[in-house]
């Protein structure tokens, strides 16, 4: 039986080594975030660099996209235990397209979603968002460290137990 136990314990650490890669430790050799300006739901433009200096949680995603929705439970819950704290912001940029703005303006008002919600016309194409993050499906998380720069390319989702460790990480930065 312990033949079948080791391999299973590598197997774990070889995903977390993949999984955990994807976040930049040395803060030297984190890119720059490609910066954007989209429309919120009120039609004001809004950029990510409004925000640097503060570290910023981005979630592409879409109101056609069933993960996406079943996140958004965890989403709000991660976002409540970082309530009060002005340095985290909650960035949820919608990959709708140009016919559901509508849609996607109801859909974030029934169902009480909190943040920065901001919109990437047709698929991520405004502003080249889509290209320049590389969105090749939704849901996709990125965080960006205080700096401005991309400190996870491909982060956990809010249902991911260590989301939360690091953007406390990130805030300790």
């Amino acid at each position: 039986m312990r033949r079948i136990k080791q391999p299973s314990i590598w197997l774990m650490a070889i995903v977390g080594i993949i999984v955990g890669s994807s976040f930049i430790s040395d803060v030297s050799e984190r890119p720059l975030a490609p910066d954007f300006t989209l429309e919120n739901t009120e039609g004001v433009k809004v950029s990510l660099s409004d925000f640097k200096g503060k570290v910023v949680y981005i979630d592409f995603w879409a109101t056609w996209c069933g993960p996406c929705i079943a996140e958004i439970p965890h989403s709000k819950k991660l976002k409540e235990k970082f309530a009060g704290n002005d340095n985290v912001i909650f960035m949820y940029v919608s990959v709708d397209n140009e016919d559901s703005v509508d849609d996607w303006k109801a859909f974030v008002k029934k169902k009480g979603m909190g943040g920065i919600q901001l919109i990437a016309r047709n698929g991520g194409k405004e502003e080249n968002v889509g290209e320049r993050y590389q969105i090749q499906f939704v849901p996709r998380f990125v965080l960006i460290d205080k700096n401005g720069r991309i400190a996870n390319f491909e982060a956990p989702r809010p249902s991911e137990g260590d989301t939360e460790q690091i953007i406390k990480q990130l805030l300790a930065e």
